[in-house]
């Protein structure tokens, strides 16, 4: 009798060879998105790192990459000047991040915290649950629905164990941080594996392969949404979804 801890076959990881198999020519298509530069409506792009964004004024300074070993000055200009990827790009920056007021919380915090919280949510269940299709051939999305939570909440409950113990022996930091992860790693596809009953083999490709296809899915709803919808609708659906309330940029009846 085959040991149910890696017992698996071909035809059951075919579906996943054929999914890499797609990804792979969806990606030089998204590749345009991981670009480091940032594109200003009607002006040339600049190729450099945001440095600041002042919440308040709503203007974004980027610093241009070095050309032949000259620097060159920061450039400042309003953050709605940027195209939607450009945005996008802000958005998710640190810098943004840490332009929030940490003194008074308003509107800007919840919707941000929505952004992050439940759009990714959402996200990584319906991809676990297409990776659980692909990977274990259950359709059921209520194990999803257990599988999920349940494995990000022992990985929670082992990672704060693992942040005590760094306090206590911060000089074995790395050796915690390596067979920490690992353990974490393992426990969560043990979980996953029993809630589907497949082998541990299973929970961990699963739990790996999900990780890598939320994302994806992510760049491609939001690439999607340009090339086959109209732009110009979409552009203002995030403008005024997103973008403003977030605070990346201004009321209209506050632009300058």
């Amino acid at each position: 009798m085959k040991s149910s801890f890696l017992a698996t076959s071909p035809s059951t990881l075919l579906p996943l060879f054929r999914f890499l198999l797609a990804c792979a020519l969806l990606l030089p298509q998204l590749a345009h998105a991981l670009d480091l530069d940032w594109t200003r409506t009607g002006k040339d792009t600049v190729y450099g790192e945001m440095t600041y964004f002042d919440f308040e004024r709503k203007t974004v300074t980027i610093q241009p990459a070095e050309s032949e070993g000259e620097s060159k000055e920061e450039i400042k200009f309003p953050s709605s000047e940027l195209d939607s990827r450009s945005r996008w790009m802000a958005m998710f920056s640190p810098h943004f991040l840490q332009s929030l007021p940490s003194d008074n919380y308003r509107g800007e915090h919840l919707h941000l915290a929505l952004l992050f919280i439940v759009i990714p949510a959402v996200i990584y269940l319906f991809s676990f649950w297409l990776s659980a299709i692909l990977i274990t051939q259950r359709i059921n999305p209520l194990r999803a629905i257990i599988a999920l939570p349940g494995a990000w909440f022992l990985s929670g409950f082992l990672i704060v164990f693992y942040i005590f113990m760094i306090g206590r022996y911060p000089e074995h930091t790395l050796t915690i941080c390596s067979v920490g992860g690992l353990i974490t790693l393992c426990v969560a596809a043990l979980f996953v594996s029993i809630i589907y009953h497949k082998s541990v083999f299973h929970g961990l490709v699963l739990i790996i392969f999900h990780s890598v296809l939320a994302p994806i899915i992510f760049a491609s709803a939001i690439y999607a949404s340009y090339k086959l919808g109209d732009a110009e609708k979409v552009d203002q659906f995030f403008e005024q979804r997103i973008f403003t309330p977030t605070g990346l940029l201004a009321q209209k009846d506050e632009a300058v």
